[in-house]
């Protein structure tokens, strides 16, 4: 959508050094892919269904593909560029529009905002830590993100949002991220 983190108190020569483990405790996660993948997430929706949805990002390009299960629509986003498009399946058309948020977060680079770690968790056979913050509608959530910046699940008030069901840490061709041929752009008026 990461770096190997220490945590306890090493002891050197029977002496306790804690300070340069302060010093390397993270007070963020990443939270954008430093490496190419495919993840399957199952999405809870609001009435309690099963979504799923794959998700495979880019490295290089900073590019992000997700494609909803079950629907005619694929959307694809180019960070650097800040431009979502979405590709209709059916119409084979790609309306392309200024990407929402406020951009990326650099791949390696820590989260902004408030974070507090809890805890390590297991998910799909995948290490990660447990963040407290807010999601981007300021509704408390504790997400799972890996150390190379892989979201691998999220809960608010205990209820299960998104968790990954599948990870492959694998390359991810650049072709992925553009229309197909036969596609007819469509920009919006500006």
């Amino acid at each position: 959508m990461f770096l190997k983190k220490v945590f306890g108190l090493a002891l050197i020569s029977g002496v306790a050094f804690s300070g340069a483990l302060k010093a390397q405790t993270p007070t963020a996660p990443m939270v954008t892919p430093m490496v190419d993948v495919d993840i399957t997430y199952m999405v809870v929706g609001p009435q309690g269904q099963h979504l799923h949805q794959r998700m495979r990002w880019n490295a290089n390009l900073w590019r992000q593909r997700v494609d909803p299960e079950g629907l005619p629509s694929i959307m694809i986003t180019d960070y650097r560029a800040h431009k979502l498009m979405v590709l209709d399946t059916q119409a084979h058309t790609a309306v392309v529009s200024v990407a929402p948020g406020d951009g990326l977060t650099a791949p390696g680079v820590p989260a902004s905002g408030s974070w507090k770690q809890v805890g390590p968790a297991t998910i799909v056979g995948q290490p990660c830590m447990i963040w407290e913050s807010v999601d981007t509608d300021k509704q408390p959530t504790d997400f799972c993100y890996t150390t190379d910046g892989l979201l691998l699940g999220a809960t608010q008030g205990g209820r299960l949002v998104v968790q990954a069901s599948s990870v492959n840490r694998v390359a991810q061709s650049p072709d992925l991220f553009d229309p197909p041929l036969g596609y007819h752009r469509i920009d919006p008026a500006k």
